[in-house]
């Protein structure tokens, strides 16, 4: 079991601004807890030998063709800017 007690839940609840009640404060102190032991049983095991997975199933995954295309998207973004003139957004000024 992780070393919490109730001051050092009052003391994070109190920088976290949380208003908790001795109920809450027991419940948090259990749940929290329950994720620093299994943290702590995680990093007990020795997992350097273990080859990392690219994909947990082993799939591969499809990927498409790394190409360049050249799109004219002007008509496009013009016609969605909410102003627009000679083919350029226009936007209001912000410096004088």
């Amino acid at each position: 079991m992780s070393n919490l007690d109730r001051d050092t839940i009052a003391k994070t609840a109190a920088l976290a601004r949380l208003a908790l009640s001795e109920e809450q404060q027991t419940r948090l102190m259990q749940e929290l807890g329950d994720i620093f032991d299994l943290c702590e049983t995680i990093n007990r095991d020795d997992i350097r030998a273990k080859a990392p997975l690219a994909h947990p199933l082993g799939e591969k995954q499809r990927l498409r063709a790394d190409e360049a295309t050249k799109r004219d998207m002007h008509a496009s973004i013009a016609e969605n800017a909410p102003y627009a003139e000679d083919g350029f957004i226009t936007v209001p000024k912000v410096i004088e």
